[in-house]
């Protein structure tokens, strides 16, 4: 957790190190002095997403400029480079203490972190996440922070059951807390979800995306709970977009106390309030191989943002059978971007559909949004529609 740190941790006085260390980790990631978050301070927000969200940019010139200046003062990770430089692949590092920080700068904002994102001067240099992954973390994330007590150094894990409070609407949190398994095995079928997750707890502030499927099974999904971090699934990755490791506290941290939410996000239209049952079923914990030799319930979550009418909606339970089944899950959709859906949206909810608008689309030219150079809206509607003039019928218009 401290590896870029400890020398420095190690030689501070005092008893209150964790602070000074904190401290320290806000300067390194503002490549200042300072330990507070400035309005005007475009690289230090983005450094502070960056690293919380895993950001990637883009690959064209502007982009790599932005991407080359956090790696050389915002603390983010070249991996490789060809020869004179002509290339950087870089990525945002797994350091849970430059989230912490990261954190405790962004909380001390007026704005909200997907406020700051959709705003950004340097959007149009963020990878915008096709399948709506980006815009459904920072939803989660924002449940995360909610979740959290007032004193955050008293403890930064949050239990199952106030994630879930701080997610969905209360009303809708209380159905879900109250209710019983989708699917059971035999033994498990008449425990809540109340019951049955609390002396579950998580902890993650940051995200890691994985380029390899089978790292999300149980031998390796426990290690993200000591990066603190949520996990984004591959490109393509089967059945399942986001996990969201889930521990319970008696034992030792293994593969053995390991469960998991785990969400596929949808960000098209065709998923709306209905239910698709098919999407739950390509969430199978057995035939995805989450599960481990002593199976634990699972949660599972269908996040259709792009849903034109906005809720909570729970599968019905299975008909009793005479067979047992091989795993427990508690399931629920939510459908559309709303506090009928998300309790913490709120006031944000134009920079998440901002966000959700722009990762349907496969580029930002036709408004005009990939310009780091300011325009007039008079003048970005008239380039907009010459753009569009020269390819026609691709972009819906009321004549």
């Amino acid at each position: 957790m401290q590896s870029r740190f400890g020398s420095h941790f190690d030689g501070l006085p005092g008893e209150d190190k964790e602070t000074d260390i904190i401290r320290f980790a806000k300067q390194k990631l503002l490549n200042s002095g300072k330990d507070h978050l400035e309005a005007g301070d475009s690289s230090g927000s983005l450094a502070c997403l960056a690293i919380r969200f895993g950001l990637e940019f883009n690959e064209d010139e502007d982009s790599c400029d932005i991407s080359f200046k956090q790696v050389e003062c915002h603390m983010r990770i070249c991996i490789a480079a060809t020869t004179g430089f002509k290339k950087l692949i870089t990525c945002s590092s797994s350091e849970p203490l430059l989230a912490e920080a990261a954190f405790d700068l962004m909380s001390h904002t007026t704005s909200s972190p997907v406020k700051h994102l959709a705003n950004h001067v340097n959007l149009y240099c963020v990878d915008r996440g096709r399948r709506g992954e980006l815009v459904a973390a920072l939803i989660i994330m924002q449940a995360r922070d909610a979740a959290l007590p007032e004193q955050v150094r008293q403890r930064r894990w949050v239990s199952v059951t106030h994630f879930i409070q701080a997610l969905l609407p209360p009303q809708k949190s209380k159905e879900f807390l109250d209710s019983h398994p989708t699917h059971w095995r035999e033994e498990e079928g008449d425990i809540t979800f109340r019951q049955m997750f609390d002396n579950c707890r998580m902890w993650f502030n940051h995200i890691i995306k994985v380029e390899d499927g089978d790292v999300i099974k149980p031998d390796f999904l426990w290690k993200f709970v000591t990066r603190g971090a949520m996990v984004v699934c591959k490109d393509n990755q089967q059945g399942i977009d986001i996990i969201l490791p889930v521990v319970w506290m008696e034992g030792e941290l293994s593969r053995r106390t390991i469960s998991s939410i785990v969400i596929q996000v949808k960000n098209s239209k065709e998923f709306g309030l209905n239910i698709k049952n098919k999407l739950f079923d390509a969430m199978d914990p057995c035939g995805l191989g989450l599960l481990a030799n002593q199976p634990r319930p699972t949660i599972r979550m269908v996040f259709a943002l792009a849903s034109p009418k906005a809720g909570i909606r729970f599968p019905s339970r299975r008909t009793r059978v005479m067979r047992a089944e091989n795993f427990t899950s508690y399931d629920i959709w939510c459908a559309g971007m709303s506090t009928e859906t998300f309790r913490q949206i709120g006031e944000d909810v134009d920079s998440y559909q901002k966000l959700l608008d722009r990762s349907q689309r496969s580029h930002d030219a036709f408004d005009v949004s990939e310009s780091p150079n300011p325009l007039s809206e008079n003048t970005k509607i008239i380039v907009g529609r010459t753009r569009r003039s020269m390819a026609p019928l691709v972009k819906y218009e009321v004549s």
